[in-house]
C-alpha cells in the first residue's frame, strides 16, 4: 500500500481482518485491484469502497452483469442464500454473516460470505455444519 495513495479513511487493520488466509501475494493482488477501481471511477486515492470492490471481485469472482436472470429465479436464489444466512446466524459457533448477495458472480448465482472475528487455525465439527 505504500506505493499506491490511499484515502485517509482506509483502515489497514480492517482490510486485514476482512482477508483471512490472505498471503503477501493475495494482499498485493487486493491492492492492484482495488486501484483499478478506483482509475474506472476516475478517482486520484483509493477508498475503502475500492478495497470493499476488489475483495468482493478476489474473494467471491467477478460480477457476471451480462448474466439476465428471471425475477422467479432471483427470488428462488434470495430465498436460498436468506437460508445460509439465517442457519449462520442460528448456530452460535459459526462465524457472523459478513455479505449476501444475489448478484451472480464466478459460478455462483449468490453468495453468503462468512467472516471470522479472531484468528482460527483449526474447527470443530460442529463449528463446520
Amino acid at each position: 500500500m505504500k506505493k499506491v495513495p490511499v484515502a485517509p479513511e482506509v483502515d489497514p487493520s480492517l482490510i486485514a481482518r476482512g482477508t483471512p488466509g490472505f498471503s503477501g501475494a493475495d494482499l498485493a493482488n487486493l491492492v492492484n485491484e482495488a486501484s483499478l477501481f478506483a482509475a474506472r471511477a476516475n478517482t486520484r486515492v483509493v477508498t475503502m469502497s475500492h478495497f470493499e470492490q476488489a475483495k468482493d471481485k478476489i474473494m467471491m469472482g467477478a460480477e457476471r452483469r451480462s448474466m439476465v436472470m428471471k425475477e422467479s429465479e432471483k427470488r428462488n436464489t434470495a430465498f436460498h442464500e436468506a437460508g445460509h444466512a439465517i442457519v449462520g446466524r442460528l448456530m452460535p459457533e459459526h462465524d457472523p454473516v459478513y455479505k449476501v448477495s444475489i448478484i451472480p458472480r464466478g459460478r455462483a448465482l449468490g453468495v453468503t460470505m462468512f467472516l471470522p472475528t479472531e484468528d482460527k487455525y483449526s474447527h470443530s465439527k460442529r463449528g463446520l455444519i
